[in-house]
């Protein structure tokens, strides 16, 4: 896990830049579109995927997300970077079919309601090595806080006032949820690996 300073990410971004595509998606422009959904959409797919969407809904919830920032594109304001915008969008959409699965399965044991067996998710062939598997089931042990914090961090390497202004919490909460997270996957890990 890489140890980079919290205020820099590792592809930093100009605001300008950012801003300057935003603008050309404001007017119409289908290339500046397609800019930026090409720039971010491995990000949010694997962020979704890292937060714990199912295999088999990660595509649609990626589509989702980028349906949310394409509509919230007129209200964005630029206080805050493109990417950590675009974060956010992500997390409260994962948040939110997160719920909605909860109350599905809360649903599916009530009496009145006739439960269907979920249908076998078809694996995935990026996801058929043995160390993503083992990475899905240790993140899978994490609150979501603390997933979100140390996804956000190692794998997208967004530094910590970044990540606080995704979770909309103070950057001292974000190292702390992430020395947390870090300590309970390395226990996580010693007891799936004994």
């Amino acid at each position: 896990m890489n140890q980079q300073n919290p205020a820099e990410s590792p592809r930093p971004r100009p605001l300008a830049e950012d801003q300057a595509l935003v603008e050309r998606v404001r007017k119409g422009d289908t290339l500046a579109w397609r800019t930026l959904y090409e720039r971010y959409s491995q990000p949010v797919f694997r962020f979704v995927s890292a937060l714990g969407v199912p295999l088999e809904e990660r595509e649609d919830a990626a589509q989702d997300v980028f349906v949310a920032i394409y509509r919230g594109l007129k209200s964005f304001r630029g206080e805050a970077q493109l990417s950590t915008w675009i974060y956010r969008i992500a997390a409260r959409h994962a948040s939110h079919l997160g719920r909605r699965r909860r109350m599905r399965s809360f649903l599916s044991l009530l009496p009145w309601q006739e439960a269907e067996p979920e249908p076998e998710p078809q694996p995935d062939p990026a996801e058929k090595a043995s160390e993503l598997r083992l990475l899905d089931r240790l993140l899978a042990k994490l609150s979501p806080k603390k997933r979100m914090v140390l996804v956000l961090f190692e794998i997208e390497g967004l530094g910590v006032n970044e990540i606080a202004q995704v979770m909309g919490c103070p950057p001292n909460t974000v190292w702390s949820r992430l020395r947390h997270a870090r300590a309970e996957l390395v226990r996580a890990a010693r007891r799936i690996t004994r």
